[in-house]
């Protein structure tokens, strides 16, 4: 059996224990001089899809009062950060029994309704989809970064801005 001696003259193989931890506080450094502008990606990013998934909720309300030939309304609550809308079969704005109300939908952590324009936190799509009400309601993130749902009145358009 022959066992294996290094010698002067030898290369050696694989990494000291010094240039490994070189190599770790690169890494460390890296990672502690990123994170903030992760959080400033991820905080943007909440923002975006909270506000496309706010708007797509108001386009099911519409697509909805259209499909069934009925009043959808719409309710957003500024404080509580809600939203949700129902199907409004007698047309009178008042979510009776027997009427569909969808799930609540809530904003992500950190993001907040900053503003809105329409009269009220409630919006109706008559049966063609249209609305009386124009307008647009903000929504903010931590970072006071801002996108906005406008809602066309006549068409009743939604769209982000």
């Amino acid at each position: 059996m022959k066992t294996q001696t290094c010698t002067a003259g030898r290369a050696e193989r694989g990494f000291t224990l010094t240039e490994l931890m070189i190599v770790i506080t690169i890494i460390g450094l890296l990672a502690v001089l990123s994170l903030p502008g992760y959080n400033h990606f991820m905080q943007n990013w909440r923002l975006n899809g909270d506000t496309q998934q706010f708007a797509s909720a108001m386009r099911t309300a519409r697509a909805a009062a259209v499909m069934k030939n009925i009043s959808a309304v719409f309710v957003f609550d500024m404080n509580a950060g809600t939203y949700f809308y129902f199907e409004d079969r007698d047309r009178d704005g008042v979510l009776d029994n027997g009427e569909f109300r969808s799930d609540d939908f809530r904003l992500s952590t950190g993001i907040r309704f900053a503003a809105h324009t329409l009269s009220a936190q409630t919006l109706s799509f008559g049966n063609k989809g249209n609305t009386r009400e124009n307008g647009s309601i903000t929504l903010r993130n931590s970072l006071n970064n801002t996108r906005a749902v406008r809602i066309y009145g006549g068409t009743g358009n939604v769209t982000v801005d």
